[in-house]
């Protein structure tokens, strides 16, 4: 069977397609930019886009989808250039910098955990490491659950505390 030849949509059945899908290509923007003023921004760059392809609009389809799918690429080739700038034209970020190194927070929090006594060192790291519950602590050391939270809430106090 031969392939169906597309037929040209006229620019005002094109028109009429636009106005009853926008909403749902709206909604989508929505939700993928966050911000209204960004949706509209990403919604005027999709609406020029299908208008200069609307000779490829097959009004036999699902035309929504079609739309929905041109919103979506337009989202990420705005994002791609977004990044893109934010990395190439964005000399602040460039001279800040980079946060402290993975190495020297670990060997910085095994240095802070070396100051407290071997019980409060023990309960803190069975908790927030060891994912042990303050019941499980409690038995596991011999002690009621509310001196475990004692030991803990102190425990983390001092690592507060702790100069470097």
């Amino acid at each position: 069977m031969p392939p169906a030849v597309m037929q040209p949509i006229d620019d005002a059945t094109f028109t009429a397609f636009l106005t009853k899908a926008m909403p749902a290509a709206r909604q989508l923007l929505l939700r993928l930019c966050g911000r209204a003023a960004d949706a509209e921004d990403v919604l005027q760059e999709t609406c020029a886009k299908v208008w200069r392809l609307r000779a490829s609009f097959d009004a036999s389809k699902h035309g929504e989808a079609w739309l929905l799918r041109a919103a979506f690429r337009c989202f990420c080739d705005q994002r791609r250039r977004g990044a893109r700038s934010s990395t190439v034209g964005d000399s602040a970020a460039a001279i800040a910098p980079a946060g402290p190194c993975p190495t020297e927070l670990r060997d910085e929090l095994q240095h802070r955990l070396q100051c407290l006594d071997p019980l409060a060192r023990a309960i803190l790291v069975g908790f927030h490491a060891e994912g042990h519950s303050l019941k499980d602590l409690a038995r596991l050391h011999a002690l009621p659950v509310n001196t475990v939270k004692s030991h803990l809430h102190r425990a983390r106090l001092r690592l507060q505390q702790e100069q470097p």
